[in-house]
């Protein structure tokens, strides 16, 4: 049984020290990791990045598919990897034998992701799920797009969260992108179809769906 299955059979994972921690509700749901691995092995995208590692489960779902295949390369930027998430994602690399297929930075996004694109990085998938506020979901949006190919993948993770609607909402009115299918409501995957040439006045605006809303308040009502 490979490490991310029997995470997801136990719901735990394993800290330095040996002790169990419960993986959930803080990592990617099973459903959502395969639908990862899904999008990555069948549109041959070999140069992905994501933000928010955590436990690294969506690392381990992108990084089997390039082992697998024997090509590609990942890079996972985190600034907690290390304190909030206690290295666990970093050591489920190492634990996988998937070590050489990732870089794992641990740095604010809005500091890596420049850095990255100033050494040429360019890449074919971005996974944006760090820090939920909308203005740091656009940010990493704004700097994955501006490494990212024609044709190549933004997945937007956890769609139900207000603030993440939005900056998706704006995307898809304000960007050259197209929806393709997310397999669950909880994703938007997005494909670039031109890159950036708005003029610089431009903007469209970009309502929620209604359904969303109410999906988003019923979520987060106090039980």
């Amino acid at each position: 049984m490979s490490l991310i299955d029997r995470i997801y059979e136990t719901g735990k994972v394993e800290a330095a020290d040996g002790s169990l921690v419960d993986a959930f509700p803080a990592a990617l749901p099973r459903f959502h990791a395969e639908e990862i691995e899904r999008l990555v092995r069948d549109m041959a995208l070999t140069r992905t990045l994501e933000t928010g590692m955590a436990y690294g489960l969506s690392t381990l779902a992108i990084c089997s598919v390039h082992e697998e295949r024997g090509e590609g390369d990942h890079i996972a930027i985190d600034p907690h990897q290390s304190t909030d998430w206690g290295g666990i994602g970093r050591l489920n690399l190492k634990r996988a034998g998937l070590s050489g297929r990732a870089e794992v930075i641990e740095a604010r996004s809005d500091e890596a992701l420049p850095r990255l694109r100033e050494e040429g990085v360019r890449i074919d998938f971005a996974l944006i799920d760090g820090l939920h506020l909308f203005d740091a979901t656009l940010v990493d949006f704004f700097h994955a797009d501006r490494m990212l190919e024609r044709g190549g993948v933004v997945v937007f993770h956890d769609t139900w969260m207000p603030a993440v609607q939005q900056a998706v909402a704006y995307v898809r009115a304000n960007r050259a992108y197209e929806p393709l299918e997310a397999g669950d409501a909880a994703m938007a995957v997005l494909r670039k179809t031109a890159d950036d040439d708005r003029a610089w006045d431009f903007h469209r605006d970009f309502p929620v769906a209604r359904p969303l809303r109410e999906r988003a308040r019923r979520l987060l009502r106090p039980r």
